[in-house]
């Protein structure tokens, strides 16, 4: 069931005034997740899993959707874990390992027992769709997506090259990555899609 379904949530994923509400309904949640990632963008395990997104965006996009979930406000409109995740293989030991980490960060921000029990709830719901040993495709309207491979693309509106951060002019045409989105130049191209 999404965050933001308009059917009445049970378990893990219901509405959690207290957690909410003992998060400043919302500050507390943005520092632990800020202190989280920070650890996580520096942990050799975890970092690769991040390449090429800023630690910003992933705060962003993990706040929208837990605080959905614990304010119970249709506030995330992004991918649900399982498409987030659907490249990354990640072991039952690799999840374990994160949540462990994750657990000092709420543990550092003070919160009780039955909290930290309560959010840890709410990450095990997705460990299914999340640990694999193989990467599965991302479902988009029903259809799954390519893992791998590159298209073309005529731009509609400018954009730069993430090889070498030249400008990408509407009308340019430009190779993207279908997994992973990123868009390169002609010059850049070959070389990447070589590797």
């Amino acid at each position: 069931m999404s965050p933001h379904s308009s059917r009445r949530k049970t378990g893990p994923l219901a509405p959690n005034p207290e957690l909410w509400a003992a998060l400043g309904k919302g500050p507390g949640l943005r520092a632990i997740l800020e202190r989280f990632y920070a650890r996580v963008f520096a942990d050799a395990r975890l970092a690769p899993f991040f390449h090429g997104v800023t630690q910003e965006r992933v705060i962003d996009k993990q706040y929208s959707f837990l605080a959905s979930i614990f304010s119970g406000e249709s506030i995330y409109f992004g991918d649900r874990p399982r498409n987030a995740h659907h490249w990354m293989v990640i072991s039952d030991e690799l999840f374990d390992y994160r949540e462990a980490l994750f657990e000092a960060c709420l543990v550092e921000a003070g919160l009780p027992e039955h909290q930290i029990r309560a959010w840890q709830e709410v990450h095990e719901v997705y460990r299914k769709g999340i640990v694999k040993s193989a990467p599965f495709p991302r479902i988009m309207g029903g259809v799954a997506m390519p893992l791998d491979g590159w298209g073309t693309e005529t731009l509609s509106v400018g954009s730069l090259c993430d090889g070498c951060q030249g400008e990408l002019e509407v009308g340019a045409t430009a190779r993207y990555h279908l997994r992973l989105g990123r868009t390169l130049c002609e010059a850049c191209a070959p070389a990447e899609e070589a590797q």
